[in-house]
């Protein structure tokens, strides 16, 4: 069973590498274009590019399997096992030429996140895990397990990374997340998959979001239970569906879903 999961990681992982000349051609290209889809939500051509080839390698190392992915939807066959595409995670990064953007590829088994590998072209990072393979830390040619979460005393401690302030004003959470912040130790605006990257390495306790989906998270939620962290809504129950997300270690995620909560407005 380890050998064969290890051999998709390595199938996964290579059609991923794959990709990084595709993305990379319109990283900082001149005169990129950049759409708005019927959510508002920024895509360019390399958001497709990198979706539509990684879809082709997925259905041969997986053939017939579903394929969830952020700009083509879903494909396959439906179950409780699937694959996750974001293609570009961070495409607002990407198109004003910053290097926090990164191509996230998981895959859900029976309801349970079990492979994940997000990859950071412009930093030549990937990290990644699957079942019965530690979770890893490559940077260049050189690799290193991921770390275990550590526990933190208080909230006072806690380094507590975020999306950014105007993701959370229109939410029901917005006082309770001003309420985690101003407790907190430090708390930094790390966007994207970029913040999960340095809360992985240890450098931060926990990230919060809101407005994220299914593509974003299933591969963190499957790095996360390899590390001893937990990936839950604000309910704290383990969840990769969006569209809120606390990832860090259990007795801080428990703290931190409280104090949302208390401080939950009511609806208009």
């Amino acid at each position: 069973m380890a050998s064969s999961q290890r051999r998709l990681l390595q199938a996964v992982d290579a059609a991923v590498r794959a990709c990084r000349p595709v993305a990379l051609r319109y990283f900082r290209a001149p005169g990129l274009r950049v759409e708005r889809k019927a959510d508002r939500s920024p895509v360019t051509p390399a958001d497709r590019a990198v979706e539509a080839r990684l879809r082709r390698a997925l259905q041969r190392i997986a053939p017939g399997e579903s394929i969830l992915g952020e700009e083509f939807g879903r494909s396959g066959r439906r179950g409780d096992s699937y694959w996750t595409i974001d293609p570009i995670d961070g495409t607002r990064a990407f198109s004003r030429g910053l290097p926090s953007w990164g191509i996230m590829l998981g895959r859900v088994e029976r309801g349970r996140a079990t492979l994940g590998l997000v990859d950071f072209p412009a930093v030549d990072t990937t990290i990644g895990v699957a079942p019965g393979v530690r979770a890893f830390d490559r940077v260049g040619r050189r690799t290193h397990p991921l770390p275990r979460a550590r526990a933190v005393a208080s909230l006072g401690d806690a380094v507590i990374f975020h999306g950014g302030l105007r993701w959370w004003r229109p939410t029901p959470f917005a006082r309770g997340f001003a309420r985690v912040a101003q407790a907190s130790y430090l708390e930094r605006a790390y966007g994207d998959c970029y913040g999960y990257l340095w809360a992985l390495r240890g450098a931060a306790d926990a990230v919060l979001d809101y407005g994220v989906k299914p593509w974003d998270l299933v591969p963190l939620a499957a790095l996360a239970a390899a590390t001893g962290r937990v990936l839950t809504d604000f309910s704290g129950r383990p969840s990769f569906n969006g569209p809120e997300t606390i990832m860090g270690h259990p007795t801080l995620v428990r703290r931190i879903a409280r104090m949302l909560r208390g401080g939950r407005r009511a609806r208009p």
